[in-house]
């Protein structure tokens, strides 16, 4: 069988080469153009990836700052029974928020606090306009002198009335973690607190009675802890969704 060469993708027989036909020539060119070919086709697709990675970048809505705030804390311990501290409680179930919330690309959670230090608490409050947060929330755990009181409430400023942000974040807050964890629903209510410190919407939710011997038992129980935490989150996440269409739309 005669040998056979490649000359531009036709295959010629060796012996009928063109006349002055350079083999070792033609390889060369051909490796030249290849290279070429390689090197603009590289360049190409390097600068779509770039312009497409910016693109989506330009397009992904930017993080949304949420204040999270553990109750008490240092020399502040809150309530205190049975020898369960209400700010270790506090703080225990602000992290698991935290966590999950840290989970979401949606959003940038801030603790006022994550050991056991004290802050004052209208720095606490703040803090949320100082970066511009969407919302401010406090979690504490509630105490009363009758050991038959359990439930959980949330609470807003009395400056605010029914209906605005506050009460709107409130109300969606008491729902989400009532139906999260099964406890009794105390509803939303207001007084004078230190939430009106802060010009965003505000609340505090009161996620249990220290003082009620089967509410202490489930608040420092990691498993029931978990479950304030996820009613918390889910109604932060629901709160941000109401105001904001987009939001459910990662």
């Amino acid at each position: 069988m005669l040998p056979y060469v490649c000359l531009f993708g036709v295959i010629l027989p060796a012996e009928r080469r063109p006349v002055g036909y350079d083999g070792n020539v033609h390889t060369r060119s051909m490796i030249l153009v290849s290279v070429v070919i390689a090197v603009v086709l590289g360049v190409a697709v390097s600068v779509f990836l770039h312009e497409h990675s910016e693109a989506s970048s330009a397009m992904k809505k930017p993080s949304i700052t949420i204040v999270l705030d553990a109750g008490h804390g240092g020399k502040d311990p809150g309530a205190v029974v049975a020898g369960v501290k209400e700010k270790d409680v506090d703080l225990a179930v602000a992290k698991r928020v935290f966590s999950l919330a840290k989970e979401d690309d949606r959003l940038n959670p801030m603790m006022t606090r994550n050991a056991d230090i004290y802050i004052a608490l209208g720095d606490r409050a703040q803090l949320a306009d100082e970066v511009d947060a969407a919302l401010y929330l406090s979690i504490q755990a509630n105490a009363c002198d009758c050991p038959d009181v359990e439930g959980i409430e949330t609470w807003v400023d009395e400056i605010h009335s029914p209906g605005d942000p506050s009460w709107q974040l409130a109300e969606i807050l008491q729902s989400s973690v009532v139906e999260m964890t099964g406890a009794r629903d105390r509803g939303v209510r207001s007084q004078e607190l230190y939430l009106h410190s802060t010009k965003r919407p505000a609340a505090l939710v009161e996620i249990g009675f220290l003082t009620s011997k089967e509410e202490r038992n489930k608040l420092t129980d990691p498993v029931y802890q978990g479950m304030v935490a996820q009613g918390i989150f889910e109604g932060i996440v629901a709160y941000l969704s109401y105001i904001d269409r987009s939001f459910s739309h990662p």
